[in-house]
């Protein structure tokens, strides 16, 4: 069952341009590369400044 979950949740180019579609906003294939290849790093910058910050405290 998690697995299930998990893949429905997983982003690939195909889900942002539907989800972007959804909202009134085209995208190439390339573009939905493009701006999951930003997101990824983004949340990897997130994760990496909080659990930097986390280990400070202890």
């Amino acid at each position: 069952m998690e697995k299930d979950h998990c893949e429905r949740r997983k982003l690939i180019p195909e889900r942002v341009i539907e989800d972007l579609r959804h909202e009134g906003t085209t995208v190439t294939y390339e573009e939905a590369e493009t701006i999951l290849k930003f997101v990824q790093t983004i949340a990897r910058i997130a994760v990496n400044q909080y659990l930097s910050g986390r280990l400070e405290d202890l």
